[in-house]
């Protein structure tokens, strides 16, 4: 089922990007695009590098989303070992202590 859904949003952006580049040379039907756009959202991506008692074999780090007003919306925890690494999505019950620890360090300003 993932490789099916990982497939299918590649084939999603395949299509997207051929859109794209269509509209970049035509501005007429570009401003029709922005102007059919559902809506947006900021999402700030802030990178922790947490302190590694070895930091030559291994590094990890918490990746923090936030929104337009601050608030830590997701969150992902990464580990890094010589040349390969994974990233996973930090659970929601995980997540109320990751707010908890971060939340008030992190302050966001947007003009």
């Amino acid at each position: 089922m993932q490789n099916e859904l990982a497939k299918k949003a590649e084939n999603e952006l395949n299509a997207r990007i051929k859109q794209f580049q269509k509209l970049l040379k035509n501005e007429e039907e570009k401003i029709k695009f922005y102007d059919g756009i559902c809506g947006s959202e900021i999402l700030v991506r802030l990178e922790l590098f947490l302190p590694s008692a070895n930091p030559d074999m291994f590094v990890d780090g918490i990746i923090l989303y936030m929104n337009d007003t601050g608030k830590i919306v997701d969150a992902e925890y990464y580990f890094k070992e010589l040349e390969e690494g994974a990233i996973t999505r930090i659970a929601d019950e995980d997540l109320k202590v990751v707010r908890e620890l971060f939340q008030d360090e992190f302050s966001l300003e947007i003009e």
